[in-house]
């Protein structure tokens, strides 16, 4: 029996990040038939210190090729490794803007489809790879229907073509918008198991039999948005107008909405030490979120971190404000007991009582 061949990946933790590994998985029966992939997938702006880690991990020489998707490492050190271990066995299925410059330096280690291709998602870009193989007739031809409408649906989505690309069909852009739901109500140690299960058979199918839920998330999610927009304030910087909102849910709706409700360039929504930006194109928030919130992204969607965190900032301007109330309180209470008794007296009679007792 011929020795299993072991294939590393690294992706992002997001739909799109979890879509690209799995596509392989799903075809691997009859495309990869002797490969086992191993999968870590972490979160923006993680991936050159799970890379660090993993190189000097014992078991490191069983892989022969290494994956990373949705995902552009920014340290030499990470690539100088790459070369290192595994040569010209590595490569980056990514599609972020922010990250285009380091993948130019290594042109043969990135996947890059021809100028005609859709913007690319690091799932698309899977599925480019994929159909160049030699072994891809060996796909049924309903396979490769139903794996090509899921790829789009995540790739719509990702790259937000869902809301901005006029060329696409409702249908199409409704059941991106329904997957990206169905991912994101499930926790994220549940994400591999979901995005599996969506592999597994077509979206109509998995759509038919998750119809409730879907028109149960759907209701949430308008009471959702419509309770936090309320919250919106919006600023100026510079040339540049944004708003800004907190909300720990439904991120990118709540950004497109917020564009769609008020004349600004940019949308920021904060979550714990997390911020996510959106633009209606005045401003390249990729840019944007790398200068200020060391991130990156796509022009019109970008991701970063901020240095504090709002919400226990918010506590503690709280907790400020009712001590100083205390204080105030207890300042008030005290100056009214010192004041004499006298102060309280009548004049006239406060004139006798003096007179009465000298």
């Amino acid at each position: 029996m011929k020795k299993a061949q072991h294939i590393k990946i690294f992706s992002h933790n997001d739909l799109d990040g979890f879509g690209a590994p799995l596509l392989l998985e799903a075809v691997q029966p009859d495309l990869f038939g002797n490969v086992e992939f191993d999968l870590t997938t972490c979160s923006a702006g993680r991936i050159d210190a799970e890379l660090s880690w993993w190189f000097r991990q014992p078991d490191i020489a069983r892989y022969s090729d290494v994956y990373i998707m949705d995902m552009t490492p920014d340290s030499d050190y990470s690539f100088e490794k790459l070369d290192e271990h595994f040569a010209n066995h590595w490569l980056i299925f990514d599609h972020h803007e922010s990250e285009q410059e380091q993948r130019d330096q290594h042109p043969a280690n990135s996947i890059t489809p021809p100028q005609t291709y859709k913007n690319p998602s690091a799932t698309s870009l899977v599925w480019y790879w994929i159909t160049q193989n030699v072994n891809f007739a060996n796909l049924p031809s309903q396979r490769q229907h139903d794996l090509a409408q899921i790829v789009e649906l995540i790739r719509a989505y990702d790259t937000w073509d869902w809301q901005n690309d006029p060329t696409m069909d409702v249908a199409t852009k409704k059941a991106a918008d329904e997957l990206n739901q169905l991912f994101w109500f499930y926790p994220l140690n549940k994400s591999e198991q979901f995005v599996r299960a969506v592999l597994t058979e077509s979206w109509q199918s998995f759509r038919a039999r998750n119809a409730l839920l879907i028109d149960t998330l759907n209701d949430r999610r308008h009471r959702y948005l419509e309770k936090h927009l309320r919250s919106t304030e919006t600023f100026t910087l510079g040339e540049n107008s944004f708003g800004i909102v907190y909300a720990s849910d439904y991120k990118s709706e709540i950004a497109h909405e917020l564009l769609q409700r008020n004349d600004v360039d940019a949308a920021l929504v904060i979550d714990g030490h997390s911020v996510s930006l959106r633009s209606n194109g005045r401003l390249d928030v990729a840019k944007f979120a790398a200068q200020y919130f060391n991130g990156g992204g796509h022009a019109d969607s970008a991701g970063g971190t901020l240095e504090l965190d709002p919400l226990v900032a918010g506590e503690q301007a709280v907790i400020a404000a009712l001590q100083t109330k205390v204080q105030v309180a207890e300042k008030m209470a005290k100056e009214s007991s010192d004041n004499s008794l006298g102060d309280s007296i009548d004049p006239e009679m406060a004139a006798k009582l003096a007179n009465l007792f000298k």
